[in-house]
């Protein structure tokens, strides 16, 4: 997929529905058995053709399933932006090693070459992700419903990974501790990109409108003080070299 195409892996990742690992483990043996692996997908149909893409994916998602796909599949579309064509598929969530036992099922399954067969002639791009999610410092029960993903992407400075960790968690504890009136959810990417999300989950657009307690004074409170939270806000802002919002669309006539 070319550079003009900006996929996000929810992601998302989502967002994804949309994506370096940032946060320290704490256990490695832990870390290897934990179900936060996020696989996405970024298809660009041939001019023309979003029509019957969507023909051809919905039946091939309908032929997984019949071979017992042990995968979910959500399908998100850009909301805003230049890349509304773009569908992500993301399946969310694996541990590192049932990354092995899908290839099994994938060869088994002859997915890849149904889908060669009836879908892929109607893709003009593609990209691959997988992220890793930040689970401890998310706030995503399984039963969140949602209609719509919010997505803030971050490219993260060289040599700010430990620093940012440090901070993420600081926000993250505030934000649970004062009961913050939102789901969230971090990612980071593994595609060697220094990159991190941020999704939060909404029913609806007027659920986007910004709550009366601003994030800054929920900050304050928790931490005793608006210079301490001001401080943690500004080393914030200062590990990334670049951030960008989108909201994306969760397609639920096409996930399975």
């Amino acid at each position: 997929m070319t550079t003009k195409i900006n996929a996000l892996s929810f992601y998302l990742s989502l967002l994804i529905l949309l994506l370096s690992w940032v946060s320290v483990p704490v256990n490695a043996e832990e870390n290897k058995s934990e179900k936060n692996i996020a696989n996405a997908w970024v298809f660009v149909p041939k001019a023309g053709h979003s029509a019957d893409f969507e023909k051809a994916f919905k039946k091939h998602i309908a032929y997984r399933k019949s071979k017992n796909d042990p995968r979910t599949w959500r399908v998100y579309q850009a909301d805003m932006g230049s890349n509304m064509n773009a569908y992500i598929v993301r399946a969310c969530c694996d541990s590192w090693s049932d990354l092995d036992a899908y290839r099994q099922w994938n060869a088994k399954s002859k997915a890849s070459e149904n889908w060669g067969e009836n879908v892929s002639k109607y893709i003009s791009h593609f990209e691959r992700n997988r992220s890793e999610g930040d689970l401890k410092n998310s706030n995503w029960p399984a039963e969140v419903k949602y209609k719509y993903v919010g997505v803030t992407s971050y490219k993260i400075k060289s040599g700010h990974f430990e620093a940012l960790a440090k901070d993420k968690k600081i926000i993250s504890d505030a934000a649970k501790k004062e009961n913050w009136p939102y789901n969230w959810y971090w990612s980071d990417s593994v595609n060697g990109k220094s990159a991190m999300s941020l999704a939060i989950p909404y029913m609806n657009y007027g659920a986007m409108a910004p709550p009366e307690t601003k994030f800054s004074a929920m900050l304050a409170k928790h931490l005793g003080s608006e210079e301490k939270a001001k401080k943690v806000l500004k080393r914030w802002s200062s590990h990334f070299k670049s951030t960008s919002y989108n909201v994306y669309v969760l397609r639920d006539d096409l996930s399975k």
